[in-house]
């Protein structure tokens, strides 16, 4: 009898320590990667370029800012590692770095998601994506800002070591930014309310996150933080300034935190995001590119596809341009190029399938009677 209640115990502990084993070699593993980064910035940018086409300054700064991040991390970790016998947690507290969080500001659909991510997988780091427009203020309805933390928690298994050296990318910043309408003089103080749990988390602080009844700690000191948003007619507010100011160039270049504080986003927050990137809008140029040169076209998924079935797609040159003048005026950058496809290719998916095999050429007209 006894026996039979020890034997469950035994194999729950059993169960726990080579847990607890898989753990510590997926910290070790994590932080040794991360220590053994040696990615130059052209390094990064090179892979870069073959999934996200056009924005070549953004991809530099972009690049820089994020090789720079984990290259200083990783030899930090190294020294305070060596000082501590090996103990992760103690080196991740006692590292300080300085942190370079990036802005990315541009239309929807110029690559500031993309870039980001491909960004992450290239440091080989945890990634989460959060929209900001399904976060609230404490109080008001919607997501807590804290929930980030557990999303990033998720990203990685569950590992707070391998979270605490992640990227967060945070979507549509802009739609927090607050503001004063002419109906009333009142601050949004649902979005400024959002903007102060922002920056609690950006500041690199430790943080506890409630899971059932277990309280879990983790710290954002080396979370590199990525926002991106439109910030429509951002570019008109800052010519107006530079046109008050007399100067004169390129506006990307005369980019201040005040323009914007001037948004409705809080100077506090702003100052925790010193890198400034500016996307530019993708052209029709950028948006053929995008078809035939990106390892991650919408166009190569299609024929990889039909290939299955053994349809060959072919996209003459005019039929591509087409397609991609159509998606420039669906107005959402290179999502639109999938709709386009979609509409274009639809019929053909469902009646071509097995009852024809061979080559399936697509041309300009044929894009025109598919489009209308």
């Amino acid at each position: 009898m006894k026996m039979d209640d020890r034997g469950p115990k035994e194999r729950q502990e059993r169960i726990e320590e080579k847990l607890a084993r898989m753990k510590t070699g997926q910290e070790q593993e994590a932080v040794q990667q991360i220590i053994d980064f040696n990615k130059t910035p052209a390094d990064l940018k090179v892979v870069m370029d073959r999934f996200v086409i056009g924005q070549e300054q953004g991809k530099k700064i972009m690049s820089t800012a994020v090789a720079f991040h984990y290259r200083r991390l990783g030899q930090a970790l190294k020294q305070w590692l060596a000082q501590n016998d090996g103990n992760i947690d103690v080196a991740l507290r006692q590292t300080m770095t300085p942190k370079a969080n990036i802005m990315i500001i541009g239309p929807t659909g110029c690559g500031k998601t993309y870039s980001s991510e491909t960004a992450s997988k290239m440091v080989g780091v945890s990634f989460v994506h959060e929209d900001m427009t399904k976060f609230s203020e404490v109080g008001y309805v919607g997501q807590n800002v804290t929930d980030i933390l557990l999303d990033l928690l998720m990203a990685a298994g569950g590992n707070t070591t391998l979270a605490q050296m992640g990227i967060v990318y945070i979507d549509e910043i802009d739609k927090i930014a607050t503001e004063t309408t002419a109906a009333s003089t009142c601050r949004d103080v649902s979005g400024r309310g959002v903007q102060k749990g922002l920056l609690h988390l950006v500041d690199g602080t430790e943080n506890a996150i409630q899971i059932g009844k277990e309280r879990i700690s983790l710290s954002t000191k080396h979370v590199l933080f990525i926002a991106g948003g439109a910030f429509e007619n951002l570019e008109v507010k800052v010519k107006k300034r530079m046109s008050r100011q007399g100067l004169k160039g390129d506006w990307r270049q005369f980019l201040m935190a005040d323009d914007l504080v001037g948004f409705g986003m809080e100077r506090q927050l702003m100052g925790r995001f010193p890198v400034r990137v500016v996307y530019d809008k993708l052209t029709t140029n950028d948006l053929k590119d995008i078809l035939v040169k990106s390892e991650d076209s919408a166009l190569l998924a299609y024929r990889d596809d039909l290939k299955a079935w053994g349809i060959d797609l072919e996209f003459s040159d005019d039929a591509l341009t087409e397609i991609a003048e159509r998606a420039e005026k669906e107005g959402t950058g290179a999502r639109g190029l999938i709709s386009v496809l979609h509409r274009v290719l639809l019929e053909d998916m469902f009646r071509l399938p097995g009852a024809y095999t061979g080559t399936f050429a697509v041309d300009r007209n044929y894009v025109r009677d598919r489009l209308g």
